[in-house]
């Protein structure tokens, strides 16, 4: 699964920088900015929420369908939510996926490095699509 997540952020990434407004498409960020998006923001994003949001939901709600639980779906839309306060709406919304993918790597491996990795990831190929368009 992990491998997996690792192989669908080209495509997903792409998609989402298909969505993104012109007026928001950055060229090569920089060095600063590339580590806080690839390094620190996927590691306190996650801690948020994955050991605080989806660990709090999934001890109070235990509905799933298949792989997809009521906690990860909830924190991912919650997560969606968070990424509008910074980010044009389209773009925003467009995270939930992602998110989804980073919350069953939490559910499946329980390690925090799982997420974190794999979230720092999707942010390096997403800044990479912004640079090359």
């Amino acid at each position: 699964m992990y491998a997996a997540a690792l192989v669908a952020a080209v495509p997903a990434l792409w998609l989402i920088t298909l969505a993104t407004p012109a007026q928001f498409v950055l060229r090569w960020p920089g060095f600063p900015v590339l580590i806080m998006a690839a390094g620190v923001l996927p590691l306190l994003e996650e801690i948020v929420f994955r050991l605080g949001v989806h660990d709090w939901l999934r001890s109070r709600i235990r509905r799933r369908w298949g792989l997809l639980s009521a906690a990860n779906l909830l924190t991912a839309a919650l997560f969606a939510v968070a990424h509008l306060l910074a980010h044009p709406p389209t773009w925003a919304l467009a995270t939930f996926f992602p998110a989804l993918v980073f919350g069953a790597l939490w559910e499946r491996h329980a390690r925090l490095w799982s997420p974190v990795s794999v979230h720092a990831f999707y942010n390096l190929v997403y800044f990479c699509c912004l640079a090359a368009a």
